[in-house]
């Protein structure tokens, strides 16, 4: 888990894609413990084209999840969880941000 009160954030931004889909987490705690306040579940959906936001999709990241989510708690963590199929290419990114 990642000490949110350093960076003076508001929300985070967090991003998966590839080839197989799965589902994006996003976990707050307020004790960086155990106690998950919230955890958000994010499906990956199918793209068969780039979008400008996620522009990498043909061929090689087929799948994208992408959340914008308010600070809930003092720590979080992203996670991603594979579907069924083991992915060849992976890609997860997260950013803290103001707005």
């Amino acid at each position: 888990m990642v000490d949110t009160s350093q960076y003076g954030a508001s929300y985070i931004a967090a991003e998966a894609n590839s080839d197989q889909a799965g589902t994006l987490y996003i976990d707050f705690s307020e004790d960086n413990f155990n106690t998950v306040a919230f955890s958000a579940a994010i499906p990956t959906t199918s793209q068969t084209t780039p979008t400008a936001t996620n522009p990498f999709v043909q061929g090689t990241y087929a799948y994208n999840a992408q959340a914008h989510i308010a600070l809930l708690a003092r720590y979080v963590r992203v996670r991603y969880v594979n579907g069924s199929t083991a992915q060849t290419h992976f890609q997860l990114s997260h950013r803290f941000t103001q707005a």
